[in-house]
């Protein structure tokens, strides 16, 4: 049976728990030891100190009780003075028996207060008393008043306090740190598979080497690395069979190209073989096109590339009368990139700005996680509503891009393809320049 919670728990428990599984695992073994623990002590502290005081402040009573009434059993001064001197050696406390003294008022009103547990105890006495409070010497100081004297009693705090419930606490405490000390020595090396399992799924997604992976980790942490594995080795497989299957129709449908090329070429003074030979023309560069897409980028490694050199080398070789390039950077920086791949993308969406523009900026913009390519134009630019479609294979704008330079309607798909294929997305909008717009954006 599935249980609905409201969208505000719901919003409230997305914004509680953390993101993290090592935090979440955490969080999952911590939490009920600490609210057992919290119960077990509440429950121990509400019995045990309760118990423990009352009965160490009916203790100190009792041995009060004994004082006095040995006291009241000697008849002269010198029985009297010997006997305090024998009940300061041996009580746990210090008592003196002074000259008798009236009664304060607020000592014949019987105290109800459950502020220690010595207070209701000490009316077991049978004698007014006033209590004072000691601070600095950590004492309570008692005075008993009776007809005949005034016993004065100095009372420890640590004789009817237990320190067993500060060694429990502390216990306590120690054994949640210990805990959490552990479990997170634990989770650590449990997330560590985890973590290469994602960070190797990352490179081959970005068309990196994952090299010297092995499987590791509890059983569904290995089936998943094993799964991984198996579909890296199928994609690679696949990839290697679409590689050696165009390479093969490239070879056929350009040889008999090539043929006709010659044929034509020989053909001199012809109208008809000059147009045959620009047909030739047109479908060997279309040949090509769709060879390229079909290839994609599962031939070339990624190696370390400059990216502002990159861009920079791309553009250096991309001039065009009437058009103006401008590359603007605002940091240094070297990623992992698939080279030429790189370059072809900053090549087609500049190229493509030329077509139809007199103006191109072309901008790297260095983020902490991100970084970005933009090139803008100041050219007629898309409609909102077919900046998706454009990156679609073979799709060809009829009305705000011109035809004849449109291409076959490959080149923005394949640019889409290599940013895919790095990890980044691309997408179009307005540009400053009052044109198109186009922005990559690649993780760092």
């Amino acid at each position: 049976m599935r249980i609905l919670l409201p969208n505000w728990v719901k919003n409230l428990r997305h914004k509680v728990l953390p993101r993290r599984l090592w935090a979440r695992s955490l969080m999952i073994m911590i939490v009920p030891v600490i609210l057992v623990q919290t119960i077990g002590c509440w429950v121990f502290f509400d019995t045990h100190w309760d118990n423990i005081s009352k009965r160490l402040s009916q203790g100190i009573v009792s041995e009060i009780k004994v004082a006095l009434s040995m006291y009241e059993t000697m008849n002269t001064p010198a029985q009297k003075k010997e006997y305090q001197g024998i009940i300061s050696k041996n009580l746990r406390f210090e008592i003196k028996f002074l000259p008798p003294a009236s009664v304060p008022e607020y000592a014949k009103i019987k105290k109800k207060t459950k502020t220690a547990d010595l207070i209701p105890a000490l009316h077991d006495v049978g004698l007014p008393f006033v209590i004072s409070y000691m601070q600095e010497e950590k004492l309570l100081q008692v005075k008993f008043y009776h007809p005949k004297y005034v016993a004065e009693v100095f009372l420890p705090y640590k004789y009817f306090f237990s320190t067993t419930t500060y060694v429990v606490a502390a216990w306590v405490i120690g054994l949640g740190i210990l805990l959490i000390f552990v479990a997170m020595l634990f989770l650590r090396n449990q997330i560590k598979p985890i973590l290469k399992l994602s960070e190797a799924a990352e490179n081959f997604g970005l068309g990196r080497e994952v090299e010297n992976f092995k499987p590791e980790g509890a059983v569904e942490v290995r089936q998943a690395a094993f799964s991984f594995i198996k579909m890296r080795d199928r994609i690679t497989r696949y990839i290697e069979e679409r590689t050696r299957m165009l390479a093969g129709v490239s070879h056929d449908l350009r040889t008999p190209l090539t043929r006709m090329r010659l044929q034509l070429s020989m053909m001199k003074n012809c109208e008809d073989a000059t147009e045959l030979l620009s047909d030739v023309d047109e479908l060997e560069r279309m040949v090509n096109a769709y060879l390229d897409f079909a290839r994609g980028q599962g031939q070339e490694d990624a190696v370390e590339t400059d990216i502002p050199l990159l861009i920079s080398e791309t553009l250096d070789s991309m001039h065009k009368d009437g058009v103006s390039v401008r590359f603007i950077s605002n940091a240094q920086l070297k990623m992992t990139v698939r080279k030429n791949d790189f370059k072809r993308c900053i090549w087609n969406l500049v190229s493509n700005a030329q077509n139809y523009g007199t103006i191109v900026n072309v901008g790297l913009n260095v983020k902490e996680r991100f970084y970005e390519i933009t090139v803008e134009d100041n050219g007629p630019g898309i409609p909102v509503e077919k900046r998706n479609d454009v990156f679609k294979a073979f799709y060809r704008m009829d009305e705000s891009r011109n035809t004849k330079t449109g291409g076959v309607g490959l080149g923005l798909a394949i640019t889409k393809d290599i940013v895919l294929s790095h990890g980044g997305k691309i997408y179009m909008t307005d540009s400053s320049l009052s044109g198109l717009k186009v922005v990559m954006v690649f993780p760092i």
